[in-house]
């Protein structure tokens, strides 16, 4: 692939180039990510499970590099003219590995200089490293943009000691908690097991996939074990956080069986909630109520730094906090006629895109492989 050279402020001759991506060095990736202390959402244990699954185009990544050293990676995928994150609805948090805002700017700038219809960044958070970057560079090269808030996610921030966390919340539900754990331990011996997946992985998961879709979201089709190719990349990324000790599988079992489940991972003091369920027959007793106050004390008495609930702002995470964070989705299209009718198309609806998709095809039809355009008098 063609690259681009600038002489960076750090003295360092700077190169981005886009590449495919298997020629982006997973140990390097590693590294970085390591340097710039990015969430494991942007890792390539994530990344390579999310293009192996969900992938519908070609996998690419953009890259910066100064001097022999890897300074930024955006994973991307490219399909007709659109190139966009590496990303779907089973990924709480996106955003470059990039060890600094010179190298955030560099993998925006590449990826806006290469786009053709529409560059698309999903689940980005507002206020980290990525999205200011990308949005400026966007501005400052006149590139038509749009923005809008895709979920706002629930996180409890870890401060002080577990007790004051809990005088904070509503005293009503607090009392709530304490009459179920006794129903709970009405029913037999309760044991909260928290698992490293260092030993029986394949089993726990059956364990805890058949509780996760318990109730509505097997008959919704939405429960990891409703989908082959969703369940074997959940599946994979455990594989790989218990490789890097970043597992933690949380039942609640009562007389020995499993009643509520959370699979985790935690890294940097940090415990992403990424799915859960319980057996919706035991529902009356709240297992998974429970599960997640047994997660967040045992999160303060760990010294972490946040539990993030992930996902949508759901009523029964609200309990827990009211603090969120937002994931958006950034937009940006290029000064083209392809760019512009894609930009009204998104700007004015589903409707719209439907009209627009004939004029969008037309258009495409009519370019030459050199990006120059046809007359229609030729």
């Amino acid at each position: 692939m063609a690259t681009r050279e600038a002489q960076s402020g750090t003295a360092l001759r700077q190169r981005t180039e886009l590449c495919e991506a298997g020629a982006v060095d997973r140990a390097e990736w590693d590294e970085l990510a390591d340097r710039a202390a990015v969430p494991p959402f942007s890792r390539p244990g994530w990344i390579d499970a999310y293009w192996r699954a969900f992938a519908t185009g070609q996998p690419v990544a953009i890259v910066v590099r100064r001097g022999d050293r890897l300074a930024g990676v955006l994973p991307l995928e490219r399909r007709r003219g659109v190139l966009r994150s590496a990303t779907n609805w089973q990924t709480p948090l996106f955003g470059p590995v990039a060890e600094d805002a010179e190298a955030a700017v560099a993998l925006a700038e590449e990826l806006f200089r290469r786009v053709r219809r529409r560059a698309d960044l999903g689940f980005l958070d507002r206020e980290a490293l990525g999205l200011a970057e990308a949005r400026s560079t966007a501005e400052a090269a006149g590139l038509r943009t749009l923005e809008r808030t895709m979920t706002r996610a629930p996180y409890v921030p870890i401060e002080g000691s577990f007790d004051e966390f809990m005088a904070g919340l509503e005293r009503k539900f607090r009392k709530e908690i304490g009459r179920r754990w006794r129903r709970l331990e009405d029913q037999g011996e309760v044991e909260v097991a928290y698992e490293d997946g260092s030993r029986d992985l394949d089993l726990l998961l059956d364990e805890g996939f058949r509780l996760e879709g318990s109730g509505w979201k097997s008959a919704a089709g939405t429960a990891i074990a409703s989908d082959p190719v969703r369940e074997r990349f959940y599946r994979e990324v455990c594989a790989w956080a218990a490789t890097r000790g970043w597992l933690t599988l949380a039942f609640l079992r009562v007389g020995g069986r499993a009643v509520a489940f959370d699979l985790c991972i935690e890294v940097d003091r940090t415990c992403y909630v990424l799915k859960g369920g319980f057996d919706t027959e035991a529902r009356s007793l709240g297992p998974g109520v429970l599960l997640t106050h047994d997660e967040l004390r045992r999160a303060f008495e760990a010294g972490f730094t946040s539990y993030e609930l992930l996902g949508e702002a759901d009523e029964y995470k609200l309990h827990w906090t009211r603090t969120v964070r937002e994931r958006v989705r950034l937009q940006v299209f290029p000064r083209s006629p392809l760019g512009g009718v894609e930009h009204a198309a998104w700007r004015r609806g589903r409707t719209a895109a439907k009209r627009a998709r004939a004029t969008l095809g037309r258009l495409q039809r009519r370019q030459l492989p050199s990006g120059s355009w046809r007359s229609r008098n030729p």
